[in-house]
């Protein structure tokens, strides 16, 4: 019976697969200024990348010159899934304990606490996302620097 519900369970909670959304929107961080570039990327090469601005002006940037490109996060719903789940398979393995009367009544509410559990900790990772960073510089050989001391007692 058991391996019936968590069986159905990971069935109800699978989804397909899909796409990243097109043209969505993103920040770009200018590697000179600092400055950010708000827009939806239209066109992205191994060289440049093309932005449609809110007052839809398309904007040309090398990519070596970009620092950081973020995006919006995500929607709350994939965390409330996540944490009904988790909660859902801890409430299963504490049911061993319990009998089935008393874990039909606890397993609702705790997998409830479970989703808002979830929801609250991706809206505390929500907003914006890096997609990109630029990789830090490469230094000369032998160029390094550093920071030494010596502690005596």
């Amino acid at each position: 019976m058991r391996m019936l519900v968590l069986l159905s369970a990971i069935c109800l909670l699978a989804s397909p697969a899909s796409a990243q959304e097109e043209f969505k929107k993103v920040w770009v961080t200018h590697a000179d200024s600092g400055t950010v570039v708000a827009g939806r990327i239209v066109e992205l090469s191994k060289d440049s990348l093309a932005l449609l601005t809110p007052r839809n002006q398309r904007v040309e940037l090398p990519l070596d010159r970009v620092l950081r490109i973020e995006a919006q996060g995500d929607s709350l719903k994939n965390g409330a899934i996540i944490g009904a789940a988790v909660m859902g398979a801890l409430v299963l393995a504490a049911c061993t304990n319990l009998s089935a009367g008393e874990c039909a009544r606890v397993a609702p509410f705790e997998i409830a606490l479970g989703a808002l559990i979830g929801t609250g900790i991706d809206a505390l990772n929500g907003g914006r996302s890096v997609i990109y960073s630029r990789p830090a510089a490469v230094s000369a050989p032998g160029a390094t620097a550093g920071l030494r001391f010596k502690l005596r007692f």
